[in-house]
């Protein structure tokens, strides 16, 4: 059996073999792509019927002697020239190219290009074989893609100089309370949101957000809370959750599918002998850290339930009075901080936090901040940073 094989595979190539020059005139008129073979001036001896039509000819025949001088603008066939005279130099191919065309007729496309030194047994260099193929569709596309990230990366890069201006914006400075933050996007933009409201009373009126998800819809959000908040401070009175009802009214027209954790509050001068009284609310954003200056201890203030921002029926929690001392800090945070993982995928947790803020309770207040931040970095480690962080503290001074 193998013997009849082998006789006749012996068969079907000699007979192949015998019929070279019509199969290789069947590969020039049927292939797709462009087949050319030039002598070592560069004129055309044999061409495709692909590549004929490409020129504009009906006869393979019509190409030969021709050169790309006859087809391209001077400076691209001056460029195909001198990359077959360096081929057949060096005796180096080139494979699958991309190249543009510019024709005399001023259009331009791009080929995928392939060529080979031919030379005879001797050594002798006879000329270079080539096949291109068009990839001007290929080529556009990514030209457009391109323009595109060019054009998503300008946008994206004009959102983050605009939210770094825009949060936390007007610092404040209320006699005998200092303030302090940090506030670091995981990216170039985030949805965290600080904001300081001019209000009637001219009361140290402070907004902590969260909005759900990351980037630029993130940030988005943040700009519509900037401007809503401003406006609910216009008529504050006093109520930490009526400002954030008002908030809550008008975003949740506007979000579409996600939610917002806030926080809000305002400080309010004590009676004779006493230092002051932080007024509060939140809508799922309860988390609120008081450090008393006589013992340096770290108390979790028990905020009432709440619904987040967004979700129909929603109020903000009761609002809370917090007596404070001078010396006292209050801090409050967003989840980025809470929910840091490290490798191995554990949680920083609300228990660290407290213990890395209790760590920093003899630095200044700025400083505090920042020594918590690098401290929840380390946690995460080669993690990096998950989600948008935000930190604000607040100190009694008088």
């Amino acid at each position: 059996m193998r013997n009849e094989t082998d006789q006749d595979f012996q068969q079907s190539a000699a007979h192949i073999r015998s019929s070279f020059k019509r199969l290789f005139e069947t590969i020039m008129e049927q292939i797709a792509d462009r087949i050319y073979i030039k002598d070592t001036k560069g004129r055309f001896v044999f061409v495709s019927d692909a590549l004929a039509r490409v020129h504009g000819h009906a006869h393979r025949s019509d190409l030969e002697g021709m050169s790309d001088f006859d087809f391209y603008d001077k400076e691209i066939a001056d460029s195909f020239y001198s990359e077959e005279q360096e081929i057949l130099r060096s005796n180096t191919p080139v494979v699958n190219r991309v190249e543009k065309e510019i024709w005399l007729d001023g259009r331009t496309s791009w080929v995928s290009v392939s060529k080979v030194p031919l030379r005879l047994d001797s050594g002798e260099a006879v000329g270079i074989l080539g096949i291109s193929r068009d990839v001007t569709e290929q080529c556009r596309m990514q030209e457009q893609l391109r323009e595109a990230n060019e054009t998503m990366l300008d946008d994206y890069h004009s959102a983050e100089r605009v939210q770094t201006v825009m949060i936390p914006g007007r610092i404040p400075e209320v006699a005998g309370i200092e303030l302090a933050y940090v506030w670091k996007p995981m990216g170039a933009v985030g949805g965290d949101i600080i904001n300081f409201p001019r209000n009637p009373n001219h009361d140290l009126l402070f907004f902590m957000g969260d909005v759900c998800g990351h980037g630029v819809q993130a940030a988005f959000y943040t700009v519509l809370l900037k401007y809503m908040t401003a406006q609910a401070a216009i008529d504050y009175q006093r109520s930490p959750a009526a400002f954030l009802d008002v908030v809550n009214s008008q975003i949740s027209s506007q979000l579409r599918g996600g939610f917002i954790t806030g926080i809000a509050g305002h400080f309010e001068p004590g009676e004779v002998g006493e230092s002051c009284t932080l007024r509060i609310s939140h809508t799922g954003h309860p988390h609120l850290l008081v450090l008393r200056s006589g013992n340096r201890r770290i108390e979790s203030v028990a905020l009432p339930n709440s619904m987040v921002m967004g979700l129909p029926g929603g109020a903000a929690a009761e609002n809370r009075a917090i007596e404070l001392e001078r010396g006292d800090r209050v801090y409050t945070f967003t989840d980025g901080a809470v929910e840091a993982e490290n490798s191995a995928g554990q949680q920083l947790g609300f228990e660290r936090l407290e213990r890395m803020i209790a760590s920093c309770a003899s630095l200044p207040l700025q400083a505090s901040l920042e020594s918590v931040f690098q401290q929840v970095s380390e946690y995460a480690g080669r993690m990096g940073q998950q989600d948008d962080v935000t930190l604000l503290a607040f100190e009694v001074t008088e």
